[in-house]
């Protein structure tokens, strides 16, 4: 599967455990990223919420997307 597959495939705004689940880490990791202003999420009424842009910018992987 292709990263832009791969991209199209996750939901728009991911939970804290589907990002721990693509990124094989622990929540607590990915909680870790937020506090520390690595990685960009937002605070939703169903709880805290990544948008998919902000994971493939924090992973390095912004630029395969616009080539």
């Amino acid at each position: 599967m292709t990263l832009e597959a791969q991209y199209k495939t996750l939901p728009k705004m991911l939970k804290v455990s589907e990002v721990a689940d693509f990124t094989c880490t622990h929540e607590r990791t990915v909680r870790r990223w937020i506090r520390d202003g690595r990685l960009r999420a937002v605070e939703a009424p169903e709880g805290v919420r990544i948008h998919r842009r902000a994971l493939w910018r924090f992973l390095g992987l912004d630029l395969e997307l616009s080539a």
